[in-house]
């Protein structure tokens, strides 16, 4: 296993490596909602599936098919 190096944070910090650190923080929250919208948005197509299916039985069973 390869060693990870943990830096030590210092106190004084750029602006420019705070305002990166933000930037990152910004994109990992926007990955985190996008990935949870998909989750909604794909389960709420299986949902709407399933009903379509069970609809379409009942169609069939009513038409005497």
């Amino acid at each position: 296993m390869t060693a990870i190096a943990k830096p030590t944070r210092t106190a004084d910090k750029t602006p420019i490596t705070s305002d990166a650190e933000q930037l990152l923080r910004d994109a990992a929250f926007v990955l985190r909602l996008t990935r949870k919208v998909k989750a909604e948005i794909l389960a709420e197509r299986t949902q709407t599936a399933r009903v379509a299916a069970s609809r379409s039985h009942e169609m069939a069973a009513g038409l005497g098919v």
